[in-house]
């Protein structure tokens, strides 16, 4: 499977596809100062709503895929159904249960119900875990959405805002002690999430993905031509040809140099790295404001990786 982006889940040539215009942010936050201009607050606030969207849409995508498990899982418990009232259609009378055609069916049933209960086990499993990454994500949006409201709290009291903006401001919710850990630990995930972003869109401009792809085309390819040694009356054969040549075409159409794709590439390149001092000024910044006593670096957990 080819490198997928760490947040969309997809190839570089698929975002560049997708992102029609990708709007290039007209800000340099090193230069921000600890208390920050109208201009340079109206600069921050612009960048937070961009990251707040990001997860918004990533969320929503989390939700679908969990209704998708979901719904799967509906469709096998019917087929679980009608295979458990065959399999006691065969008890319902006496005479059927010595038919040979009865024990052939029962055979049938039970291995299909066996396979059925198993494949059940790993769909849940799977719902799970979707259920549990659409949570947490859900979590990451109210971050954000929490980071807005203390952006605006701390402009409408520090700086000199028209009264128009003042009037727009919203009271930032109490942060519990123990609420502040889990809003730091999904920032620093945020974090995370964007700084492996960053990078796949720089291998993307800088050739490194591309080579990546080159060595994934010759996998395939040796792949390929070892299934040519075997007859073509093969059933395995065909099978795994077909898989091989769909990656193929896969990886192939990755490869494909695009101008235009390589521009917004470039502009999520530099909008990744904004976003990426925007959350760091963010973190000293609520901890001056003494949201967070000391604030330590933790540990990314690898399990919410799916931004997709």
């Amino acid at each position: 499977m080819a490198a997928v982006c760490p947040i969309t889940g997809q190839s570089a040539a698929a975002v560049a596809e997708a992102t029609h215009e990708v709007q290039e942010l007209d800000i340099n936050t090193d230069e921000i100062s600890n208390v920050p201009s109208v201009k340079e607050y109206k600069k921050l606030q612009t960048v937070m709503a961009m990251i707040t969207k990001f997860y918004r849409d990533g969320s929503n995508k989390k939700k679908e895929h969990y209704d998708s498990m979901t719904e799967t899982i509906q469709k096998l418990d019917e087929d679980k159904s009608m295979c458990e009232e065959q399999l006691a259609a065969l008890d319902s009378k006496p005479v059927y249960k010595m038919h040979p055609k009865a024990k052939e069916y029962r055979t049938a049933l039970t291995t299909e119900l066996e396979n059925l209960n198993k494949q059940r086990s790993e769909f849940v499993e799977k719902q799970t875990e979707f259920y549990d990454l659409f949570q947490w994500s859900k979590t990451i949006v109210e971050i954000c959405e929490w980071l807005e409201l203390v952006l605006d709290d701390y402009a409408s009291k520090n700086l000199d805002l028209p009264e128009y903006m003042k009037n727009k401001v919203k009271p930032v919710p109490e942060l519990p002690k123990e609420k502040a850990e889990t809003w730091f630990k999904g920032l620093d995930e945020i974090t995370y999430n964007l700084q492996e972003s960053q990078d796949f869109f720089q291998a993307s401009v800088d050739g490194r993905l591309n080579k990546y792809h080159a060595i994934e085309k010759d996998l395939i390819e040796a792949q390929l031509q070892v299934m040519q040694k075997y007859p073509e009356s093969s059933a395995r054969r065909n099978y795994i040809e077909n898989e091989l040549n769909s990656d193929l075409e896969y990886v192939k159409s990755n490869m494909i140099e695009n101008p235009e794709g390589n521009r917004r590439r470039q502009k999520m390149l530099k909008n990744h790295a904004e976003f990426c001092k925007v959350l760091k000024y963010y973190k000293e910044k609520l901890r001056q404001l003494g949201y967070i006593g000391q604030y330590v670096e933790r540990v990314y957990d690898t399990k919410y990786d799916h931004y997709n």
